[in-house]
């Protein structure tokens, strides 16, 4: 059967191209024919996202330091065009033609698929995407046509009152919906689905052995403290340093920005998405306030801590609550003991166990639905 999916691949970060990946993956191995349709935002683009840092800066409305933020902000535009989409070239099965809205979808597809499904990230966080998207909730799909969820993110604690029943209406459609959050659970609830079901993020679904597939580098050192620092919040550093003067092994910052060579320790600018996982897997410690930083710790059993930020927090409260390691949300910066302390990774993986076969129950559901309905 086919299968077309909608996400964020084009959002040019880690988690965007990985949880993608790995959910054409598990689709795959059910039997379908997987494609992931090239939604292509403007804000996604190079030119989307400079026309964003002037709205987003009061401060850049001085032409010339919006020029100067331009020119120093674009070298790293063009190493995240360079590094997702040599990944997505390399692993993604794209299909045709890209599209930036709703309408231009409904336009430009040819709609020959027998299912068409959300899938993960954060497809309904309407802060993230500045609004509710109408493509990413399939709004352009035909009537008649099986549509459905997998561990769709609206990544907020409480939906705005002002966006309730637009949304309402927009999950109409769906035959069956999963979310990733809990809270994202008691959001659909709150809109009248009681069939919603909580799935783990794709990533969550490989095995550490099918991810190290993927995780490669040339370098083979081994002895460093990892930061993967999203939100530029300087206590992640002053952590990451004292574990560095306490171990003797340096710093490594993961960053998309080049002028990030300035903070301290050793700059690993947007490193290729394979390598990124090698950091991860390799790093003595992980201190990150990134979902799939805190994830990837998790798949390759590394000791680390993880900084909730105030927006978009509770995805990572929400794992952390589900594996029962919610003590390595880190609260007291000057305490090395929280990342010191070993993780019972056995018993994670038990919880993870069972976590991973509820979410491809709902998929070999989903699945038996799309074979009724393409035989009937």
């Amino acid at each position: 059967m086919k299968v077309d999916i909608i996400t964020l691949h084009r959002a040019e970060n880690y988690g965007s191209v990985l949880q993608t990946l790995a959910l054409q993956v598990k689709l795959e191995e059910l039997g379908h024919d997987v494609h992931v349709l090239d939604y292509y935002p403007e804000r996604f683009t190079n030119k989307g996202l400079l026309k964003r840092l002037r709205q987003k800066s009061d401060k850049l409305k001085n032409p010339i330091l919006l020029l100067a933020a331009k020119i120093l902000i674009y070298p790293s535009y063009l190493r995240k065009n360079h590094v997702f989409g040599d990944f997505i070239d390399k692993y993604i099965a794209l299909k045709g033609p890209a599209f930036q809205s709703d309408k231009e979808a409904a336009q430009k597809l040819s709609f020959d698929a027998d299912a068409y499904c959300t899938g993960s990230d954060q497809v309904w966080n309407s802060h993230w995407n500045e609004g509710i998207e109408k493509a990413l909730f399939l709004d352009f799909v035909p009537k008649g046509k099986l549509v459905f969820s997998y561990a769709s993110s609206i990544g907020l604690s409480k939906l705005p009152e002002s966006e309730m029943e637009e949304t309402k209406r927009l999950l109409n459609k769906y035959e069956f919906i999963s979310v990733r959050e809990d809270s994202g659970v008691e959001i659909i609830r709150e809109l009248g689905r009681d069939d919603v079901v909580q799935c783990l993020d794709p990533t969550l679904l490989l095995t550490k052995e099918e991810w190290d597939k993927y995780a490669s580098c040339q370098d083979k050192r081994t002895d460093f403290i990892l930061t993967y620092n999203l939100h530029h919040d300087s206590r992640i550093d002053r952590y990451a340093m004292e574990l560095s003067k306490k171990y003797s092994i340096p710093v490594w910052n993961i960053s998309y920005n080049w002028h990030d060579i300035v903070r301290k320790g050793h700059l690993c600018w947007c490193p290729a998405v394979e390598k990124f996982l090698w950091l991860i897997r390799n790093a003595q410690f992980v201190v990150a306030d990134s979902f799939h930083a805190t994830v990837f710790s998790i798949i390759f059993e590394r000791p680390f801590v993880t900084i909730t930020p105030d927006i978009a927090g509770s995805r990572i409260s929400s794992i952390l609550r589900m594996l029962g390691i919610e003590e390595r949300k880190l609260d007291k910066f000057s305490d090395t003991s929280v990342i010191e302390t070993p993780i019972d990774y056995a018993a994670v993986k038990r919880t993870l166990a069972m976590e991973q076969e509820k979410s491809m129950a709902y998929l070999k559901k989903v699945t038996g639905t799309i074979q009724f309905t393409h035989n009937k």
